[in-house]
């Protein structure tokens, strides 16, 4: 990703909250006070690309200065819903929080990219996104839950249910790789049906 300012693209202020670490608070002050442009009409206020990425230093990897131009394009329409580009957006966060996963590179305070990429898949995967679903498996299984602390025994419980459940999903709604896991470990279940490829449950 090489950086590329994109002054005429704007996300919601919960998008921005989410990459930032700030509060939709801080960022609505922060319209208040002529900080950041307020964009867009009605009761949607968005901020544009530009001013959040500035709020991004900080972030750990390459998160935050890196955006290229397709980049800020898929957020933008993460930010507007479309599921695939939230899985795309999810995934990116999501490989970066598994290379941070290792204890001698812990992620910096606000900036998790775990928790950034949880909030882009599960609104994907609320769309029956397979490939969503399937890297929240992924994120489960390395312990990188929303919440909690992945060394606590309760938390390793947690985390492997919640691996296993969003594996399931995604073999359930045809993801071939996850169909695969599944089986491998699940040996006892019987056949799973067989589903179009990438399609409906």
């Amino acid at each position: 990703m090489s950086a590329l300012p994109c002054p005429h693209l704007s996300i919601s202020l919960h998008t921005a909250a989410i990459l930032t670490g700030r509060s939709v608070r801080t960022w609505q002050r922060r319209i208040e006070e002529g900080l950041v442009p307020r964009l867009g009409s009605g009761v949607r206020a968005l901020v544009p690309f530009e001013a959040v990425q500035q709020s991004m230093e900080g972030v750990p990897g390459e998160a935050a200065n890196a955006w290229s131009a397709q980049d800020v394009q898929t957020l933008v329409r993460a930010d507007q819903g479309e599921a695939l580009a939230q899985a795309q957006m999810g995934s990116q966060f999501a490989l970066l929080a598994l290379r941070g996963a290792a204890p001698a590179t812990p992620p910096a305070p606000g900036h998790d990219a775990g928790r950034i990429a949880h909030y882009f898949l599960e609104r994907a995967a609320e769309q029956a996104q397979a490939d969503a679903m399937h890297w929240l498996g992924l994120l489960y299984a390395a312990g990188l839950g929303p919440t909690g602390d992945a060394s606590d025994a309760d938390a390793d419980t947690s985390n492997n249910a919640m691996a296993l459940m969003w594996i399931a999903k995604a073999a359930a709604h045809g993801h071939a790789i996850a169909r695969q896991q599944l089986a491998a470990l699940l040996p006892n279940l019987p056949n799973l049906p067989n589903l179009p490829a990438g399609g409906q449950a």
